[in-house]
């Protein structure tokens, strides 16, 4: 699978939860038709909603005609986990859209990484994308955030996807992760405030998740400027079935080995969670030496 984003559990591996893809990937390409709303995906910790996210950002990235200018443009941000003033966090937000703006555009995913500089990512994009004014405006922007010259930067970087959007008459998706760190003490200026006109836009609807589901729904989405502006998607422990294939993907591919009798019971010990199944999985096996060397293997001990 071609990967914009680099997904971290094996496709051999990952099963169920399938149909929040297709859910999410399908309201993306509806909201061409203005019948998208901004959608929270809300569950526990560990539940694979970070996963759902990247797996619908890279189908819209490679299924669609990138030259088709009705074609949905896919934008994924994490809110990173550390405190930040309101320069920085629009430098890197902006900077961050305009990154996947003219890497699906063009179809160039190394544009997310390279080039490194803000200069010359600037110059790159005005020699190979032919833009339209309000993304040029995008490029004007970030220089100005960077002399200091905007006043606000934090609402103008959270804005900037729907002001690009409406002005342009075309679609883009905002896929936010982490979005409980939009809370104190991450940010101490108000990030969620500026975000009420950004949400609101059916050209721009903005799909958000985060690991910590009681400060998500209780206290950012469900009071204040944002409350009832979002659907909701909950997304749930996997069934006893699912479960226990995962369990058995999960020691296939890991080249561990478990009774096919004691798949159920790890899904049910895990309580359905898929992070800790195939953590389990590997633990509960008779695993090879080789799976201390990958990425879900790493640092546990064969059992003897």
């Amino acid at each position: 699978m071609n990967e914009a984003i680099k997904t971290l559990v094996p496709e051999a591996v990952y099963t169920d939860h399938r149909e929040f893809i297709e859910y999410f990937y399908e309201c993306a390409l509806s909201a061409p038709g203005r019948r998208a709303m901004s959608t929270v995906l809300l569950g526990q910790r560990r539940m694979g909603k970070t996963e759902i996210f990247k797996r619908v950002v890279n189908r819209l990235f490679y299924e669609q005609d990138h030259t088709d200018p009705d074609a949905v443009v896919p934008v994924y941000f994490s809110f990173p986990d550390k405190k930040a003033n309101p320069k920085d966090f629009a430098l890197e937000y902006v900077e961050n859209f305009i990154r996947w703006y003219a890497a699906f555009r063009l179809r160039r995913p190394d544009i997310l990484k390279k080039p490194e500089t803000r200069d010359d990512l600037c110059h790159f994009i005005r020699q190979h994308l032919s833009m339209s004014e309000w993304f040029e405006h995008a490029l004007r922007l970030l220089k100005a955030i960077e002399e200091g010259g905007v006043t606000l930067p934090d609402k103008r970087a959270l804005t900037l996807p729907r002001t690009v959007s409406d002005w342009d008459e075309s679609t883009i998706v905002m896929f936010l992760d982490e979005f409980q760190n939009t809370r104190l003490p991450h940010y101490d200026f108000d990030i969620v405030g500026f975000m009420q006109d950004a949400v609101e836009s059916p050209s721009c609807p903005h799909f958000v998740t985060g690991s910590a589901m009681s400060i998500l729904a209780k206290e950012i989405l469900g009071r204040g400027a944002l409350f009832g502006r979002f659907d909701s998607e909950p997304i749930e422990a996997m069934t006893e079935y699912w479960g226990a294939e995962l369990a058995r993907r999960a020691v296939l591919h890991y080249q561990a080995e478990l009774p096919d009798i004691v798949a159920p019971v790890v899904s049910l010990r895990c309580g359905g969670n898929p992070f800790y199944i195939t953590e389990h999985s590997c633990r509960t096996g008779f695993a090879t030496p080789s799976v201390t060397n990958t990425p879900a293997g790493r640092g546990l001990q064969p059992r003897p």
